[in-house]
C-alpha cells in the first residue's frame, strides 16, 4: 500500500488502518484525523506536516518516521515505538504517550503540553526548546515508574508545573530550563547541569541531586526537604524563602549564594562552602556546620540555635543580630 491508497481510502471514509504495513511509506501533510493505526508498522515513513489529530496509534511501530511539525494533538501513542523518530516542532498537545519509547529521539520545540508521559523512555533524546509545561512524568508505584530522562538535553526546556516525580534525570542538560512549580519528588538528578535554571516554587523533596551543577540556578521558595546534594555546585544561586531543612551538603559550594531567610535547620553542612554567601534571617536551627567554610558570609539576623559550628571557618562573617549555638544573641 502506498502514500495514495491510503488517502484515497481514508478519503472514502475508511479510518481502520489496524496492523498496517506502511513502512517508509510518504504521507507527508496528510490528513489523518482520527485514523486508526493501532499496531501499524510506520518505520521511517514520512509524516512531515501530517495531520493525525485523536489518531490511534498505540502500538504502532515508528521507529526513525520523520514527524517533524505533525500535528498528534490527543493522539493515542501508547507504547508507541518512536526511538530515532523526528518529532522536531511537533505538536503532542494532550496526547498519551504512556510507556511509550522516545529515546535517541529527536524533540526540539516539540510541544508536550498537558501530555500523560508516564514511563516514557526519553534516554538520549534531544528535547531542546520543548515544551512539557503541564505534561504528566509521574511516579505510580502500582503501574508506572518515573519517567526515563537520563542523558536528555532538556536546555531551555519548558517544564513548569511537570510532574517529574521519580523520573531519572540524571546526567540530563537543563541548562536555563524553565522547572518553576514543578514536582520532582524523589526525582534522580545526579549530575546534571541545572545552570542558569530556574526553580521557582519547584517541589524537590527527597530529590538526588548529588554532584549536580546549579550555579546561578533560581530556587526560590523551592523544597529541597531531605534533598541530597552532596558535592553539588550552588554558586551564585538564588535561595531566597528556599527550604532544605535535614539536606545533605557535604561538600557542597554555597560561594556567594543567596540564602536569605531559607530554613536550613537539621541540614548538614559539612566541609560545605559558603564564602561570601548571603544567609541573613535564615534559620539554621541544629545545623551542623562542622569545617564548613563561612569566610565573609553574611549571617545577620541568622539563627543557629543548638548549631554545631566546630571548627567552622568563621573569619570576617557578620553575626550581628545572629542567635548563636548557646542562644545568646550577637550584638
Amino acid at each position: 500500500m502506498n502514500g495514495q491508497d491510503v488517502l484515497e481510502r481514508y478519503e472514502s471514509g475508511e479510518m481502520n488502518f489496524t496492523r498496517a504495513n506502511l513502512s517508509g511509506i510518504n504521507l507527508m501533510g496528510a490528513d489523518l484525523i482520527g485514523a486508526n493505526l493501532a499496531h501499524a508498522d510506520l518505520h521511517h515513513s514520512i509524516l512531515i506536516l501530517a495531520y493525525l489529530n485523536r489518531s490511534n496509534l498505540t502500538h504502532a511501530n515508528l521507529k526513525g518516521t520523520k514527524l517533524c511539525g505533525a500535528n498528534l494533538s490527543q493522539a493515542d501513542l501508547l507504547n508507541a515505538n518512536l526511538c530515532d523518530a523526528d518529532l522536531h516542532g511537533a505538536i503532542l498537545y494532550g496526547a498519551d504517550l504512556r510507556g511509550a519509547d522516545l529515546s535517541l529521539a529527536t524533540l526540539v520545540d516539540a510541544n508536550f503540553r498537558d501530555a500523560d508521559l508516564r514511563n516514557v523512555n526519553f534516554s538520549g533524546a534531544d528535547l531542546r526548546g520543548a515544551c512539557l509545561r503541564g505534561a504528566n512524568l509521574r511516579e505510580e508505584k502500582r503501574a508506572y515508574k518515573g519517567a526515563n530522562l537520563r542523558g536528555a538535553d532538556l536546555r531551555g526546556a519548558d517544564l513548569r508545573g511537570a510532574n517529574l516525580s521519580g523520573a531519572d534525570l540524571s546526567r540530563s542538560n537543563l541548562i536555563g530550563a524553565n522547572l518553576s512549580e514543578a514536582t520532582l519528588r524523589n526525582a534522580d538528578l545526579t549530575e546534571a547541569n541545572l545552570t542558569d535554571a530556574i526553580l521557582n516554587g519547584t517541589f524537590l523533596t527527597d530529590a538526588n541531586l548529588t554532584e549536580a551543577n546549579l550555579s546561578r540556578a533560581i530556587l526560590r521558595n523551592c523544597k529541597l526537604n531531605r534533598a541530597q546534594l552532596n558535592e553539588a555546585n550552588l554558586a551564585d544561586a538564588d535561595l531566597r524563602d528556599a527550604t532544605l531543612s535535614d539536606a545533605k551538603l557535604h561538600k557542597t559550594n554555597f560561594q556567594r549564594a543567596n540564602l536569605t531567610r531559607s530554613r536550613l535547620n537539621r541540614a548538614e553542612f559539612n566541609h560545605a562552602n559558603l564564602r561570601h554567601a548571603t544567609l541573613v534571617d535564615a534559620l539554621l536551627i541544629k545545623a551542623y556546620l562542622g569545617r564548613a567554610d563561612l569566610r565573609e558570609a553574611n549571617l545577620a539576623g541568622a539563627n543557629l540555635a543548638g548549631a554545631e559550628l566546630s571548627s567552622a571557618l568563621l573569619n570576617g562573617a557578620i553575626l550581628q543580630g545572629a542567635t548563636l549555638p548557646d542562644g545568646s544573641v550577637q550584638t
